[in-house]
Formats: C-alpha cells, sequence, structure tokens
C-alpha cells in the first residue's frame, strides 16, 4: 500500500490553528500583561474556527464528516478492548475514542468562546454583549469561561498521553498525518482533494458573521477608565 491523503488541509488546518489559540488564550491572561483585546480578538477567532469545523463536519471530506468517526457503544468499548491487549486497531480516519474527544473539545471550546462574549476582566476590556446581560447572566458565564478552560487542558493532557501511548506502546504515529495529510492506505480509502473552493467559501461566510457578530449587531460596549 501506498500513502493517500486522509486529511484534507481544512481539517489540518483547524486542529493546528486551534492549538495556537488555546495557547494565545492561555498565553494573554498568564503570562501577558494588560493583553486582554488580544485575547478577545483571539476569541473571535476560535469561534470563527468552531462554527467552521462543525459547518466541515456536514459539508467537509470523507473523514471530516462526523458520519465517519461517531461510533456507538459497542464500537468503542471493542476498540478500548484492542487497546488493551496491545491489539493493533487500525482506522483511516479517527477511532473511536477520537470520535469521542473531538465532538467533547468543539462543543467545549465553543461554550469558552460564546461565555467570553458576556465577560470582563473588570478594567478595562469587555465582550460585546457584557453590557447586555444582567449581572446573574454575567456571572454564570464567568464562571463558564474560567472553568471550561481547567476542563480544556484536562482533555489536552489527555490527548497528549494518548499521543505518547500509540507512538511508544502502539508504534502508530498520530502526529505525521495529521502535518501531511497522508496515511498508507489502500487506494480506495484515500481522498482525491480537500475541497479547498467548498472551504474557502465556507471560510468567507463563517468570517461574515463573526463581523457581524461582534462588530455590528452587540449594543454600545460602555468604557471603563479608572
Amino acid at each position: 500500500m501506498k500513502k493517500y491523503l486522509v486529511w484534507d488541509i481544512p481539517v489540518r488546518l483547524f486542529h493546528w490553528l486551534l492549538v495556537l489559540c488555546l495557547f494565545g488564550q492561555w498565553f494573554t491572561t498568564e503570562v501577558l500583561e494588560n493583553a486582554m483585546h488580544i485575547h478577545f480578538y483571539i476569541g473571535y477567532f476560535t469561534l470563527g474556527l468552531i462554527i467552521f469545523r462543525l459547518l466541515w463536519g456536514f459539508f467537509g471530506t470523507r473523514y471530516a464528516k462526523f458520519s465517519s468517526f461517531i461510533a456507538g457503544p459497542k464500537a468503542i468499548i471493542s476498540y478500548l478492548q484492542s487497546l488493551a491487549s496491545k491489539q493493533k486497531s487500525y482506522t483511516t480516519g479517527h477511532n473511536p475514542l477520537g470520535g469521542l474527544l473531538l465532538p467533547a473539545v468543539l462543543i467545549l471550546v465553543g461554550l469558552q468562546a460564546i461565555s467570553g462574549l458576556f465577560t470582563s476582566d473588570d478594567i478595562v476590556s469587555a465582550g460585546p454583549y457584557y453590557d447586555s446581560a444582567n449581572s446573574v447572566i454575567q456571572g454564570w458565564m464567568q464562571w463558564l469561561h474560567k472553568n471550561i478552560f481547567d476542563v480544556l487542558m484536562g482533555l489536552v493532557v489527555i490527548h497528549l498521553l494518548a499521543i505518547t501511548w500509540y507512538k511508544l506502546g502502539l508504534k502508530h504515529d498520530l502526529i505525521t498525518p495529521m502535518l501531511t495529510g497522508q496515511k498508507v492506505v489502500e487506494v480506495s480509502k484515500g481522498i482525491a482533494h480537500s475541497k479547498l473552493v467548498k472551504a474557502f467559501m465556507l471560510a468567507i461566510t463563517v468570517g461574515i458573521f463573526i463581523y457581524w457578530l461582534v462588530e455590528i449587531n452587540p449594543p454600545p460596549v460602555e468604557e471603563y477608565y479608572y
């Protein structure tokens, strides 16, 4: 068998851009000072990424679609048993565990980004919908924004441990295919192309929606000076 394209360019770009966004979100709150405006813009971009990936899960290429990797309980249990016995259970796209992790990440990061629209640093920066929410909603959104990120960091650790286990324990490289897009598979299991025109049009549409969401639609945000 030869190497054929499995992961399209939009899927790979989403993966690595999301990594950069999560790092940027952490860096602008924990390391940089007075960088909340950057934090907010990264959040807007992240929300766009999530919306794009959700849509790409229906309109994308073969292995980008949710229908290709959302597995039932029996398939997940069977896959876990194969891992426990160190038997190689090869899947072309996402394996059943990855099929659990990706939707969880999409939901959590989406909630993280949406909650950020309603939060404030209580100094100079506030989300575009902060002033439109009452104090109860603001409090809940602040709580979600903080705690969801902690859960996400836990999932990141689990993901990294899984990658290490696959590499060292099962001799299965998960990183290189997410860089090159290619895997050693039968020719019938490869994809012909990345549907870049469709992806570009979808990205433009999502970008316009995000601009409307954070720049045009929100009520005026009060400026805070101390």
